[in-house]
């Protein structure tokens, strides 16, 4: 199964990623809502953290102001992006964290200077910091794949030298 499993992966990997690429622009799109972390909204606050976490902002690589967000509920409807007060997240700024974000430079969230904010998407992120973990994760299969092979050739012998057994013990019967 593990083997189908790494097959299957490796012929529909384009079409997962793209996939999850688009979730997560959708998730964006209708479910950010705000840039404060302690706002109602727990998929904004989710998204909130995630840009502090892997460094990264929106889905998308962020290169000018015409972003991920400008389809964003933020922007469209209510928060301080509607009102052109600011183009990405206080939280896409550079070396902010929970308790600084609020104290980012206005030339980071407002104009977008270069070198102010996380220019790499968050789906890249993401993709980077599972990908770090894959030669583990294919270590633990391969083994898993070895000890299960194992476990069907050690039974193979039991079950054979049972069946030898058998054959003498009525072997002696006939006797």
């Amino acid at each position: 199964m593990k083997i189908a499993v790494i097959i299957l992966w490796f012929t529909t990997k384009n079409t997962v990623e793209n996939e999850v690429k688009d979730k997560m622009l959708v998730s964006l799109k209708d479910n950010y809502k705000e840039d404060i972390l302690a706002n109602s909204n727990s998929i904004s606050n989710a998204w909130n953290y995630m840009f502090m976490a892997l460094d990264c902002c929106g889905v998308n690589p962020v290169v000018s102001t015409a972003n991920d967000f400008d389809s964003t509920s933020w922007c469209l409807v209510s928060g301080s992006c509607k009102g052109l007060n600011t183009q990405i997240p206080r939280t896409c700024c550079l070396n902010v964290d929970e308790n600084t974000y609020t104290n980012a430079p206005i030339g980071c969230y407002y104009v977008i200077n270069p070198g102010t904010y996380n220019t790499k998407g968050c789906y890249d992120a993401l993709k980077e910091k599972l990908l770090s973990q894959s030669p583990s994760i294919i270590g633990v299969m391969v083994t898993a794949i070895v000890i299960e092979v194992l476990a069907v050739i050690f039974a193979f012998m039991v079950c054979c030298q049972v069946g030898d057994k058998s054959a003498k013990i009525s072997d002696v019967a006939k006797t």
